[in-house]
């Protein structure tokens, strides 16, 4: 099994035994950066990516609550539900369509990500993937209610997250990974970090932030 890959704005971090990650000022960044939070539809629940009209139900903003309170609500549920926290930089705005353009999201979620992403109802993170073990594998990705396939190879590479600031990304292989499982790996601000196993019918709910 090969050595976690890394990228020269992020140097490894040797890990401790626990599987949660500590994170630390989030709720002043927030604030600092001006983001407003809103509940949106579909956050943890499973979804075929959109609806009829094109527009993905996951991502239709229903607005109420306040930043503070609305933010802190939702990390504590993170918190609660994921095998594990991660903390990962955020995409500029600037940056969006073009970010997207990577991603195997359809033409209608690209623009309704977009759309959320100038009501100020999300922002977009990068989590860089790699196969661990074979160098070669096909796993799902779901944020919001979004699912987009990400092929992995023994390189990084960045998957593209729509969040609330907070929120979950269930990643599960797509197809069955035989007795030693997927080991993958993922760049966390703090640096390349193993996942836990993924075994066929398994998924892995990962916390995340956005820095």
């Amino acid at each position: 099994m090969s050595a976690p890959p890394t990228e020269p704005s992020r140097q490894p971090q040797r890990q401790t035994g626990s599987r949660r990650m500590v994170v630390a000022g989030l709720l002043a960044a927030v604030v600092a950066g001006g983001f407003g939070v809103h509940s949106l539809g579909g956050a943890s629940g499973t979804s075929d990516g959109g609806n009829a009209g094109g527009t993905p139900t996951a991502l239709a903003g229903q607005g109420g609550d306040s930043a503070s309170g609305g933010l802190r609500a939702v990390v504590d549920h993170t918190r609660a539900h994921a095998d594990l926290l991660g903390e990962m930089p955020m995409i500029a705005p600037d940056r969006a369509a073009d970010m997207l353009q990577f991603t195997s999201f359809d033409i209608n979620q690209k623009n309704a990500i977009l759309a959320a992403l100038k009501r100020h109802e999300i922002v977009l993170a990068e989590m860089p993937l790699y196969d661990m073990g074979t160098g070669s594998s096909v796993v799902s990705v779901e944020s919001m209610g979004l699912t987009q396939m990400v092929h992995l190879t023994g390189q990084p590479r960045t998957v593209v997250l729509p969040i609330r600031i907070a929120g979950e990304v269930t990643i599960r292989p797509v197809s069955d990974p035989g007795a030693t499982g997927l080991h993958a790996g993922a760049i966390f601000v703090p640096g390349p970090t193993p996942l836990p196993v993924l075994y066929k019918d398994g998924q892995l709910v990962i916390g995340v932030v956005v820095q």
